[in-house]
């Protein structure tokens, strides 16, 4: 439990002096020489070497455990390892762990995890002592995130002699005893940190014990190096660990012997083939190729014919890619293995593949990732690519994958799209309705000779055949010409001995690839063991993504409750049934299973390496007709509670996982059966599990922890009890005080994704105590604090429409904490914290603009503000730079063009420099890109050059509509400015005018010139540079809709109350203020508009090509240009005097006191409508403001 009081530096933590790192390399006593020394002559010395360059000592201890003569080992020397370990953890240290096996032995099991007779016939059989369980227990934790897991494939083992191979290990009874339990290591640690290991005798040379030596590939090294580095760097110093894929994001590998199985049995396809390879070698282009066909019509297979093909001529370099490039391909087969129909990860995937996602740029989210996807594709400066994705209808039901936002309108020159896609889905009539159309290839019916080749081709696999007129009986069926409806119907008949059962089978066969399946069903129904096949079907069909083979065996074990009771059971029956399920554990017998398997063998598709892992039913058709048939409520007494069986399976898969031990199968399925359950008491308590929590946590956006909480109710429902769940865990006094810490920041962040700004503030005040009175106050440590502290009043200041004075109160807590994080940040090494403290230097820079435009105060005045927001931005400016992250580099110019002067000649040219900058690195359908199309559109605006402002605010619409839809509020906002009459006057000079949309008469009649018009009010100057919860409005459901109303409300009354708008802009603004801007304007005018850009004409004819682009988020590629870059940076930027001139907050404690205690008053934050309302000068006239100067707060 954490207590407040004096601070108590912890060894080791804050202490002067270089720091220890502590690494355990654990290995069997007897074996594994050869790592041990290739641990200690190659990787050590390295490894040592990087840790002295940050100041680091690296203490490491070789842990042995178990031997074959176990009477001579010192138990000494185990309760000394004990005892360091057991300090590490005391002093709040994870010291790192390299665990090192074979697949022979495997992992030392530990008594609560087997049975006791089990755990000691392994120590009895590798001469293993109790202190050795002990000491393992400590290495295998769970909860310890620096433990490495290294396998060694013993494959080798075969190829060399037997007085060699008596050397190593052997399996034995006693472990393959304990491999019928399961691996419990895969269990309980993610799958990233269990790498299988290759080795290889080295050519017969043995060392002094003469012992035969293994040679290692140069990975071995790598992964040591990599993860050790990682863990270090983020314990000492705060770096975040390198992106990695997500565990549930299925391989290359898995697509890849999924693509090549289903493309072995292509028959009749030739033409459509040569079609897709015309498509990609031809140039010129830019729209996607849709493979289209009803259910069973061979798509899938298509697809993976083609992609496999093409793949492999690309690997043999036959398949030359534009410009002598080659091509780089991604194929990704929907609902082929577990997650592969979750649009997200299939599209970080690609976005991994394709080396665009770095450390700084993890989108938030669908829409995020949606949006650099988009990017990727449209910009010419991409990679060659082929995509090939199969079942696009397949993805999970979300606006991304219904959109297809993630898609552009226009592909770039050297990116090809092949998909296959169920005709007049949701998402062929998105794509076929959008301007450019995709080309469309209808998947041709099937020959008679080829239908008849399948035929005779899937019974010769049974060794059996048909007759001539059975063949022509078959062929006689409309249906016939599917390709799938003929091998169900070969899986049919294979089981039929006689003719004249098959004649008689033939006749009975029903049109219609459903009615077929159901047929199939029925068939099950009436055979042997039918309720073992139905059970097993439904089962199938409830679960997530598949059942593994175990799980399926363990399900089906107890017959007394294998199907749901009929309706004349009573319900004590139903409930003793029920009872009696939960206490029998037994599998289903080997024979009962081999007999099953057989069975629906060919209605399974199994998921994993070589047929292993988890099944699933093999095609969406079949999962349709069990649907219908099983859980579908109908209205009539045949099927009479159905609707009770649906619930029947899911709480049987919910009862079954609750108890499982294996959290990654826990958290995906048992959540989801609570879902389908809508168990929503059960679910919040599941999502307050620390574990289930650290699952699904992730510090950019947790979206499935936030989709499971939707599920739930409302967000501060979701605060409320993670609230109660913070209060348990301080109490555990098995738990210290980091663990507290962190875990309130991560809730922390979570709420902060919530859009819960000031609950968010509590949770990061709690953790920050803790930091700073029981830790010591760890730099690396507070400097992420104080990051998320600016944040999350930063956040709280995008609630408003416009800057102004009643945002003060927030703006100093932003400023003053992104000051203490910067301090710190410079004296952290590496490009992690350099990167960020380029990042802060740009949101300072920002921040200096809005102090500006609050009018300044006594602190630092206007003037003076923008002053050293210059400064900051040009530090930025060189860091990006020297990280070669040109991304950024172009949104720092843009930052430094806000901080010009309003429509000057400076501020166009910063603006235009970015944006060339920004289409090089993104391409034109980028949100940045839009942002400055505002931006350059506002400075044609202030210089009254409308007709250039009408140009570059009509980019702005059509970006903003392709990025964020049409019905988004900042599009709406966008297509408003359109709307205004000045505006409406050019389009409709222009002949671009609206359908629909007329000019009233006193629009059409007025003489006046566009130039003279009466000022309209002013717009947004800027959208700031970060982009921060883009899915922010989507989970607070409640807040999203004041948001789109109050939004849908200003467009409406646009044109309204636009002269009523002036108005009060005229009374607020003062005379000589006026008359200035004008003359300047018009100077500037003057002065500049001959030295323009070339490609910035006003015909409105440059980048004026259609495009699907990124949606809501602003997440741009770190490091995208693949220069090489600096390994190490300590940031030493001058630190000088004039830079503290800003509002001298750091040193005025009492006034951030102040302004805290101001900033607990201010309900701004509690309700989006009241925060757009006081952020309007009408509803504060005491507080006038230069409306010359509002800024808009469009920032997320």
């Amino acid at each position: 439990m954490a207590t407040w009081g004096p601070p108590q530096p912890k060894k080791n933590v804050t202490q002067k002096g270089k720091r220890s790192v502590k690494l355990y390399i654990t290995t069997y006593t007897d074996e594994f020489d050869s790592e041990r020394d290739f641990l200690g002559k190659e990787v050590l010395p390295e490894l040592k070497s990087w840790c002295a360059s940050k100041d680091l000592t690296v203490k490491e201890r070789f842990v042995k455990w178990g031997s074959k003569s176990p009477q001579y080992r010192s138990v000494n020397e185990l309760e000394k390892a004990q005892t360091s370990i057991e300090n590490c953890y005391h002093s709040n240290i994870m010291p790192i762990f390299i665990n090192i096996s074979c697949e022979s032995i495997g992992w030392i099991p530990m008594w609560e995890e087997y049975p006791d007779e089990d755990v000691e016939d392994y120590m009895e059989t590798y001469g293993l002592l109790v202190e050795d369980l002990e000491v393992m227990k400590a290495a295998y934790r769970q909860d310890n995130m620096n433990s490495l897991f290294l396998i060694r494939d013993d494959s080798f083992l075969t190829e060399i002699p037997e007085s060699e191979s008596g050397y190593f290990l052997k399996k034995s009874t006693a472990s393959e005893k304990l491999r019928l339990f399961g691996d419990k290591i895969s269990e309980k640690i993610p799958a990233k940190r269990i790498v299988k290991y290759s080795a290889t005798i080295c050519d017969s040379s043995k060392n002094a014990a003469r012992k035969p030596q293994l040679i290692f590939s140069s990975s071995f090294k790598q992964t040591i190096m990599d993860f050790c580095k990682q863990r270090i760097s983020f314990d000492y110093f705060g770096e975040q660990p390198r992106l990695s894929t997500s565990d549930n994001i299925p391989s290359k590998l898995e697509h890849l012997e999924y693509m090549q199985r289903k493309s072995e049995h292509v028959i009749g396809r030739d033409d459509i083939l040569t079609k897709i390879e015309e498509y990609i070698q031809i140039e010129d282009k830019d729209v996607p190729m849709l493979i289209l066909g009803e259910a069973g019509s061979g798509k899938s297979s298509i697809l993976c014919k083609a992609a496999f093909s093409i793949y492999n001529k690309v690997q043999d370099e036959e398949f030359p890619g534009p410009n002598g490039q080659g091509w780089n391909v991604f194929f990704h087969f929907t609902g082929s293995v577990p997650g592969s129909d979750c649009l997200e990860t299939m599209l970080k995937r690609l976005l991994t593949e394709m080396d665009v996602l770095h450390d700084n740029n993890i989108p938030r989210g669908v829409d995020a990732t949606a949006q650099m996807c988009c990017s990727l594709l449209s910009n010419p400066n991409t990679k060659p690519m082929l995509l090939f994705i199969d079942a696009l209808h397949q993805f999970a039901d979300d606006q991304a994958a219904r959109v297809m936002s993630w898609l552009p309108r226009k592909l770039a020159p050297q990116v090809r799209c092949v998909f296959s896609i169920l005709t007049d889905s949701i998402q062929h009539r998105t794509l076929v309705g959008r301007e450019t159309k995709p080309i469309d290839c209808a998947v041709p019916l099937l020959h008679l000779d080829s239908r008849k080749k399948i035929v005779t081709d899937m019974l010769q696999r049974y060794c059996k055949t048909i007759s001539e007129s059975q063949m022509e009986k078959i062929m006689r069926k409309e249906s016939s010409c599917n390709p799938l409806w003929l091998t169900i119907v070969c899986e049919e008949l294979q089981s039929v001995e006689n003719v004249e059962d098959i004649d008689q089978k033939i006749e009975c066969l029903p049109e219609g690839l459903l009615n077929l399946m159901d047929a199939v069903l029925k068939r099950f129904e009436t055979s042997t063991e039918n309720d073992l096949s139905i059970a097993t079907i439904c089962l199938l069909e409830a679960s997530s993504s598949g059942l593994r083979e175990m799980e399926l065996r363990q399900l089906l074990g107890n017959s007394a409750s294998l199907m749901p009771p009929s309706e004349f059971d009573e319900k004590e029956e139903k409930e003793s049934s029920e009872k009696e399920s939960s206490k029998q554990n037994l599998p289903l017998s080997n024979e009962k299973w081999t007999a099953l398997f057989s069975k629906l063998q060919p209605f399974l598709t199994p998921c994993g390496k070589n047929g292993t892992g988890r099944l699933n039913l093999y095609h969406q058709a079949l999962h349709q007709a069990v649907q219908n048939r099983y859980f579908k409520q109908v209205e009539n007494e045949e099927t009479e509670g159905k609707e009770d069986n649906f619930y029947w399976w899911h709480k049987m898969l919910a009862n079954y996982f609750e108890s499982t031990d294996n959290l990654e199968r826990y958290v995906e399925e048992y959540l989801y059966q609570l879902v389908c359950l809508d168990d929503k008491f059960r679910l919040s308590h599941c999502l307050c599990d620390w574990k289930v929590f650290d699952v699904l946590y992730n510090e950019e956006y947790s979206s499935k922890l936030l989709k499971y909480w939707r599920k739930v109710g409302k967000t501060l429902e979701m605060i409320s009890m993670y609230d109660r769940a913070l209060k348990e865990y301080e109490e555990d006094e098995t738990v210290d005080e980091e663990a507290i810490s962190i875990r309130y920041e991560k809730v922390c962040r979570v709420v902060i994704q919530a859009g819960k700004y000031q609950e968010a503030l509590e949770l990061l005040k709690t953790a920050l105590k803790i930091e700073e009175k029981e830790l010591g106050a760890r730099p690396h440590r507070m400097v992420e604090l104080y990051a998320l502290m600016a944040e999350i009043y930063d956040e709280k200041l995008k609630l408003n429409d416009f800057v102004s004075p009643s945002q003060i109160p927030d703006l100093k807590m932003t400023i003053y904490y992104g000051k203490k994080s910067i301090a710190l940040r410079k004296t952290l090494p590496g490009n992690y914290h350099k990167f960020k403290l380029g990042m802060s230097f740009m949101k300072l820079a920002f921040n200096m603009e809005s102090w500006e435009a609050c009018g300044g105060g006594a602190e630092l005045s206007g003037e003076e503000a923008l002053a050293v927001g210059n400064k900051y931005i040009d530090k930025a400016l060189e860091i990006f730079e020297e990280l070669n992250d040109m991304g950024h580099y172009a949104e720092a110019q843009m930052t430094k063009g806000v901080l010009a002067p309003r429509g000057s000649m400076e501020q166009l040219k910063l603006y235009n420099t970015a944006k060339d900058l920004c289409m090089q690195m993104y391409g034109e359908y980028h949100i940045l890109t839009s942002r400055l199309y505002i931006n350059i559109g506002i400075v044609y605006e202030d210089n009254n050059d409308y007709k250039k402002a009408y140009e570059y605010f009509k980019k702005w619409a059509r970006v903003s509509e392709e990025i964020l839809g049409p019905d988004h509020p900042k599009t709406q906002r966008a297509k408003g400015v359109l709307r205004e009459t000045r505006y409406k006057r050019i389009a409709n000079s222009l002949g671009e005018l609206a359908e629909g949309e007329v000019l009233d008469n006193t629009e059409v009649d007025s003489n006046d010139d566009s130039e003279g018009s009466t000022v309209e009010p002013e717009r947004a100057d800027i959208e700031n540079f970060q982009s921060t919860h883009s899915d922010l409005e989507r989970y607070c459901e409640e807040d999203f809709e004041v948001v789109n109303e109050a939004s849908n409300l200003n467009n409406s009354s646009n044109n309204a109350t636009v002269e009523g708008e002036n108005e009060e802009a005229d009374n607020i603004q003062s005379p000589n203020t006026d008359r200035n801007v004008e003359v300047n304007s018009q100077a500037l005018m003057n002065g500049y508009s001959s030295e323009l850009p070339a490609n910035s004409s006003s015909d409105g004819s440059d980048d004026l090509y259609d495009d699907q682009s990124e949606l809501y988020a602003e997440d741009y590629v770190y490091n995208a240009v693949s220069d090489p870059v600096i390994e190490e940076f300590n940031v030493n930027l001058d630190y000088s005097d004039e830079d503290d001139e800003i509002v001298q907050l750091s040193a005025q404690e009492i006034n951030v006191g102040d302004v805290e205690h101001a900033a607990e008053r201010d309900n701004r934050y509690e309700d989006l409508r009241e925060g757009h309302e006081s952020s309007d000068s009408n509803s504060d006239p005491s507080s006038p403001v230069d409306s010359n100067r509002q800024l808009s707060r469009d920032r997320n």
